[in-house]
């Protein structure tokens, strides 16, 4: 049986590594992490009228910066790009629980260590409203992008993967109907 000190200093060791590409990648490439993989979710989410969002893998924190264009408020989040409001791993974020009507992420998911999956899908659901909405677009494929031969998405499942793990935290209303897009509420 593994030694859970030892197993917490491992996946601290690959978190860490993993940041250190996406640093490495905002630093060294123009433009990563710029790219609004949400642009297509604002009708969706203004349907909602939420008054606050919070978008998990935010990236310069494009879908936000839309967001509060339109009269909402919200805050991105993102572990290694300075242009996010609070930068932070996904899986411990440094807000209250139950501030969001909306929890938002895109394209962000995927880039998660398997192990990391569930912890982050319960830490969206601690900071989601009890019946609020969630929306998300999880890539399906590994990605075109490698750093040190290391592909970006370390959690390339298939989509019915995905819904299975969210439905463990919210209620999945749609799973690519509306677009690319994941939807559902949270459990009270």
């Amino acid at each position: 049986m593994a030694n859970p000190r030892t197993t917490a200093r491992t996946i601290d060791r690959r978190r860490e590594a993993e940041r250190t590409k996406y640093v490495r990648l905002t630093t060294e490439r123009e433009g990563y992490g710029a790219t609004n993989h949400g642009r297509h979710a604002y009708a969706t989410v203004i349907e909602w009228q939420p008054r606050f969002v919070v978008d998990f893998g935010c990236g310069d924190n494009a879908f936000i910066r839309q967001i509060r264009r339109r009269g909402i408020d919200g805050l991105g989040i993102d572990f290694a790009n300075d242009g996010a409001d609070i930068v932070a791993a996904m899986h411990c974020v440094p807000l209250a629980g139950g501030i969001a009507n909306v929890v938002a992420s895109f394209d962000a998911l995927e880039h998660l260590l398997p192990e990391d999956v569930d912890p982050v899908l319960a830490e969206m659901r601690r900071i989601g409203r009890p019946g609020g909405h969630f929306i998300f677009s999880i890539s399906t494929r590994p990605s075109r992008i490698t750093v040190d031969g290391e592909n970006l998405h370390p959690t390339v499942r298939p989509q019915d993967w995905w819904v299975d793990r969210i439905s463990r935290v919210g209620r999945v209303e749609s799973a690519g109907a509306r677009g690319r897009y994941i939807t559902g509420t949270w459990h009270a």
